[in-house]
């Protein structure tokens, strides 16, 4: 049986280039170049990618390696192109906005913060407390940082006792800094207990758009 031609494909997301920058961002992958821009691609069918821990795994790693070389776009998990060419005129077609989008989050990272608490989650009147005080240091934090995302309750968030979730887009000089803000809030929040994860990639504040 004749094996599925990989004329498609697969892209991770969409990086700010030097001039003849050819090397790759991450491992396993290669560059679809558009002027200032390169998307970070990889052969495949063009078919539904299924999205399983192990695609979703590599999905993060690539856009892990592609990071630390400087800013780059998510694109959505299993976004496939039907070859080089659709691809090219859509980097083409919003070529501008991708760029503008590139410029604001150059330099920055994203820092995930969930804000929990060990109180009685079966009161009700003192959960409402504890999201009151929650959203009090999350409008803090707003102040440091160029963008924020209130993110949805997770499942599991009820019985670990998570009571609000944020995204903040930190400049990267300014990480260890806005690190120790979070554990001065978490000492003043007697009540609630702060985690920051990251730096990330800016997942949560990159929508890209494939109609047209």
């Amino acid at each position: 049986m004749a094996q599925a031609s990989l004329n498609a494909l697969r892209l991770y997301g969409v990086a700010a280039v030097e001039s003849g920058h050819t090397a790759t961002l991450a491992e396993g992958t290669s560059l679809t170049h558009y002027r200032a821009l390169a998307a970070i691609v990889e052969p495949s069918s063009y078919s539904a990618v299924s999205l399983d821990d192990g695609e979703m795994t590599k999905y993060l790693r690539v856009l892990d390696e592609a990071h630390a070389h400087g800013a780059v776009l998510p694109a959505p998990p299993g976004t496939v192109f039907q070859s080089n060419n659709t691809l090219t005129r859509w980097l083409e077609l919003h070529y501008f906005t991708l760029t503008e989008a590139l410029s604001v989050i150059e330099g920055h990272a994203a820092a995930r913060v969930s804000i929990t608490t060990q109180g009685n989650k079966e009161d009700a009147d003192a959960q409402k407390s504890f999201a009151a005080l929650a959203a009090e240091s999350l409008r803090m934090l707003r102040g440091q940082a160029a963008a924020t995302v209130t993110l949805p309750r997770a499942d599991g968030d009820e019985e670990e006792g998570v009571v609000a979730r944020a995204s903040f887009l930190i400049d990267t000089q300014r990480w260890d800094a806005f690190q120790d803000i979070v554990s001065k809030e978490a000492r003043r929040q007697g009540s609630l207990d702060f985690k920051v994860t990251g730096p990330w990639p800016p997942y949560d504040f990159v929508r890209m758009q494939f109609g047209g």
